[in-house]
């Protein structure tokens, strides 16, 4: 199982969100990923936190940060990747993978197959935000709330090569990954990436058993704590 690092990226800056509603400042760019290079974790996931009225401008503005960013980790970048135009604009970033969420509720966009056709199905990674309280409800960035997972494209979701479960109500705290969700979706363990809540070492040995594919840790970055690494490398 792979174990990496997951951050919010906007206008230079890397944030680390709470709850779903308030975010924490991490620094610019170039020096949280330098200090993640140190860590020396498995990926580092970089996610721009837009919703429906992101627009090409903003995207186009994000991007311009990370044209340079150097980093021997691999990465992957998402957030807001809406049509071809978009694809065009990434395809020479430094990145191994790319992030789609509101595509995987899109059943009238080809965008997924393009991408497939342009960078492989490897680079593809698809990206479920959700809550679970009494039932699930999953994130549509691209209409801002939440909703039933009735409404997730299957064959979107099958062209990604692997799937972020995150965990809202969980980032950035303690509490731990609700692993109900990957039967409610009916999605293999092997092909998930467990996100929001993952930091505490006994969680990391059952998702090992359940042979998750990795997991990514938000509520870590840059603090003493990420010591996490050390102790799952023992495992």
């Amino acid at each position: 199982m792979r174990i990496g690092a997951s951050i919010l990226f906007l206008d230079g800056y890397c944030f680390q969100s709470q709850g779903w509603n308030f975010l924490r400042p991490l620094g610019k760019i170039d020096n949280v990923l330098s200090h993640l290079d140190n860590y020396k974790v498995d990926e580092i996931s970089i996610i721009r936190p837009v919703r429906k009225n992101d627009s090409f401008r903003d995207f186009i503005r994000d991007i311009k940060f990370l044209e340079k960013v150097n980093c021997s980790t691999p990465m992957s970048f998402g957030g807001g990747i809406r049509s071809l135009n978009y694809l065009e604009k990434i395809h020479y970033l430094p990145f191994e993978r790319f992030i789609f969420s509101s595509e995987l509720f899109n059943s009238k966009s080809n965008l997924l197959k393009e991408a497939k056709f342009i960078f492989g199905k490897q680079a593809l990674v698809g990206l479920i935000p959700f809550k679970y309280n009494s039932d699930l409800k999953i994130f549509n960035s691209s209409v801002n709330k939440f909703i039933s997972p009735t409404n997730l494209n299957y064959e979107n979701l099958n062209l990604c090569d692997e799937v972020i479960l995150y965990d809202c109500l969980n980032e950035g705290r303690e509490m731990g990954f609700n692993l109900n969700v990957i039967d409610e979706l009916k999605i293999n363990s092997k092909k998930c990436i467990l996100s929001g809540g993952v930091s505490d070492f006994n969680f990391l040995t059952k998702y090992k058993k359940n042979q998750i594919k990795s997991v990514l840790i938000e509520n870590k970055v840059l603090h003493k704590e990420y010591s996490i690494i050390n102790h799952y490398e023992k495992l």
